[in-house]
């Protein structure tokens, strides 16, 4: 990617350029420099369009996992796949939502309670940022909606900004693990430092909408650390819910279903 603010050579796009963003899945159209390689994404629909499109919590889905949630500290962690980010318990007292990136700009994203935007500086104080969403370094810097918003470190600009607390969270997650002489820090995406926090603060239960990382490129990594931190969690006894039509922890079973109904 060229620094925003540097002059772009003439493009050359074509409908075979379309594809859906492997982060949120909205349909979008691969902008290519003059050499042939790929500059960045442009959206094909407006957030309009996206939020009239997205699906529902059926309310008999809704009412079990209230009594999942019963007497449970329950955090909602919430991304920007259109395939699932409108089921967030938008609406349910007592659960946590955290958000992330430029998700606010969006119409679904009702409410949040803590925010996350762990990027560097010049990416966050673009004036477009990603999905051609304008303002948000704005959003940050007024937090209209006046909750933590964690980033690399304090930021005096950014009111209730918080220092992600990286020592604390890897001194919980990997006590018993080094490589060679050196203790490891493996945070791939937001995702990770988001389930990072649910671990350092014991939540009995972590509900994941809007991620997929099912592109096989871009994401691969972000997937196996984002599945690793679940992987964690759920050793630690919390429990991890993803709605039915999820890609995250999902697989063909190795081997096949030779052994009959019990391997299927």
């Amino acid at each position: 990617m060229i620094s925003p603010t540097q002059e772009i050579p003439a493009m050359v796009a074509h409908k075979d350029n379309r594809t859906t963003c492997p982060t949120c899945g909205m349909e979008v159209r691969i902008v290519r420099r003059v050499d042939g390689y790929a500059d960045h994404y442009e959206p094909q629909t407006t957030g309009g369009d996206v939020a009239e499109g997205l699906p529902t919590q059926d309310e008999k889905t809704a009412k079990k996992l209230r009594k999942l949630r019963k007497g449970k500290k329950t955090v909602a962690i919430v991304g920007m796949a259109p395939t699932s980010c409108s089921l967030a318990p938008f609406d349910e007292e007592g659960v946590e939502i955290w958000g992330l990136n430029e998700a606010h700009a969006f119409g679904w994203m009702k409410r949040a309670t803590r925010w996350f935007q762990i990027h560097e500086t010049k990416s966050w104080k673009r004036y477009i940022a990603k999905r051609d969403v304008r303002g948000h370094a704005e959003w940050l810097t007024t937090n209209p909606w006046d909750i933590p918003i964690y980033m690399q470190y304090w930021r005096e600009e950014v009111p209730k900004s918080v220092g992600y607390p990286l020592h604390e969270v890897n001194e919980k997650a990997f006590p018993l693990f080094r490589r060679g002489d050196k203790k490891v820090k493996y945070f791939t995406s937001t995702l990770a430092y988001m389930i990072g926090i649910a671990v350092l603060e014991d939540f009995d239960r972590i509900e994941i909408y809007g991620f997929e990382l099912a592109d096989d490129i871009e994401y691969i990594k972000q997937k196996a650390c984002a599945e690793f931190w679940i992987g964690l969690a759920m050793g630690r006894g919390i429990e991890v819910y993803t709605p039915g039509n999820s890609q995250i922890m999902y697989s063909a079973l190795y081997g096949g279903d030779e052994q009959g109904a019990g391997w299927t």
